[in-house]
């Protein structure tokens, strides 16, 4: 057999279980947030959780690995604290794994000062990039009138510019859009992935009678930080030379990667949404 037909094998054989795996979890993810409360709390602290374990691990071996024992405690404080409605609480949770992973590093290693400072920046990288557009989603359904069409607006951007991408990219994608972070990404794919969601987003807002040109602004940018989102998670693959993000007995996508190929571009987009309505009051 070729190296070709093996090749095309292979990717059918890894679409399948791809669109499988989707067929599963789309319902499960729309269910879970249309119910909201306390079950799309409870869920999303375990998805959260695993991806910044993902987050760490991406860093093992290196002098700045980020340390899980502190920043994951943190990140469920703070999901918590969101869904509570505390401020205090997660602002505590910050200083408490600052002061946690210096005490930690510091045993490890006493005399290297900059280690420590190093190990305590990863680690709260991994909770801003984590587990703050987790809580941020949490926030948002917790709004009492508006706040599931948000999520499904969150939802609608970041599938679709994941769809579309994907579909433009295979029929039309010539021209690489950044090669030396993701070979496989063309600009082509990037345009239907921007302009698909537009189309989503918009539909959404239409459909719902809430297309106010207020939004505007924050649907125009959102399918571009998609995009961004998904590139900068490469790079970090790229960085720190793995292949995939996930964790060996926590691949909960099969087909589809970690947590963090698959939230990739839903971290990034929740935090823009949930930030945009909170400045411009809707939130």
């Amino acid at each position: 057999m070729s190296d070709g037909l093996v090749t095309n094998s292979a990717e059918s054989t890894e679409l399948r279980i791809r669109l499988v795996t989707a067929s599963v979890l789309l319902p499960i993810a729309l269910l879970v947030s249309f119910v909201g409360g306390e079950l799309f709390f409870v869920l999303i602290l375990p998805v959260m959780a695993i991806g910044m374990l993902e987050f760490y691990v991406m860093e093992k071996d290196t002098q700045t690995q980020g340390s899980s024992l502190t920043g994951i405690p943190t990140g469920i404080a703070v999901v918590s604290a969101f869904y509570l409605e505390r401020n205090d609480v997660w602002q505590f949770a910050l200083a408490l794994c600052v002061a946690g992973t210096l005490l930690l590093e510091f045993a490890r290693h006493p005399k290297q000062v900059g280690r420590a400072l190093a190990q305590v920046g990863t680690t709260l990288c991994g909770v801003v990039y984590v587990a703050f557009p987790a809580a941020f989603m949490v926030s948002i359904r917790n709004q009492p009138e508006d706040g599931l069409k948000w999520v499904f607006l969150v939802f609608a951007i970041t599938w679709a510019a994941d769809t579309f991408g994907y579909i433009v990219g295979r029929l039309f994608g010539k021209t690489k859009l950044a090669p030396a972070i993701s070979p496989n990404k063309t600009i082509e794919g990037a345009i239907g992935g921007v302009l698909g969601a537009w189309i989503a987003a918009f539909l959404l807002l239409i459909l719902t009678d809430s297309l106010l040109p207020i939004l505007i602004p924050m649907v125009a940018i959102a399918p571009l930080l998609a995009v961004g989102g998904d590139l900068f998670e490469s790079a970090m693959k790229r960085f720190f030379r793995v292949k995939d993000s996930y964790v060996a007995g926590f691949n909960v996508f099969p087909g589809h990667g970690g947590v963090l190929d698959r939230i990739d571009a839903l971290v990034w987009v929740a935090s823009w949404v949930f930030l945009y309505l909170y400045g411009v009051g809707i939130l």
